[in-house]
């Protein structure tokens, strides 16, 4: 058996006959029994207030909680992050999520809002588009209108190089 095998044998020895001498290391549970409801507010032994939300504690501070968040969801107040949150964001000003519900539920509970509604949604699509093409014909038409061909410069670098007069071969 190795020297260190047998201390570390000889100290668990001595604490179980009680004439260890050394430091006793113990751990603290603390509050680990204590049952927090939604919205409870309480002060740790270190003065910091906490609240219990939903699923986890939040310490309460003085300052403003500054976030990654731009924008929130309206239906779920959820911090809108992901690509495909902030697409549906941007048109409707809901989470991804809650605008597939809020479509579900028109679709299936008040089928002529739900007609409207994607109506609605189709006219602002076609101004987009319309615009998208208003600016694509008028950037063709400046093209159209730059001549590609103008020969003016070229005839006149062309006539400056040349020289009126004959070289002959002597």
């Amino acid at each position: 058996m190795s020297k260190k095998n047998s201390k570390n044998l000889q100290r668990v020895q001595d604490m179980v006959d009680g004439t260890y001498g050394g430091k006793i290391q113990s751990g603290y549970i603390g509050e680990a029994n204590v049952k927090r409801e939604v919205g409870d507010i309480w002060t740790d032994e270190d003065g910091d207030k906490w609240e219990q939300k939903k699923g986890y504690k939040m310490k309460l501070t003085k300052t403003t909680n500054v976030g990654i968040f731009k924008a929130y969801c309206s239906d779920c107040e959820k911090g809108i992050l992901k690509p495909w949150d902030k697409d549906t964001h941007k048109a409707d000003g809901r989470c991804y999520h809650c605008q597939m519900n809020y479509e579900l539920d028109l679709k299936f509970d008040k089928p002529v809002r739900w007609f409207a509604y994607r109506r609605l949604k189709e006219l602002k699509n076609m101004k987009s588009i319309e615009k998208d093409m208003i600016q694509w014909v008028d950037e063709l038409d400046k093209q159209r209108n730059i001549n590609m061909f103008d020969e003016t410069v070229a005839n006149a670098m062309a006539n400056h190089n040349v020289s009126t007069q004959i070289k002959k071969n002597s």
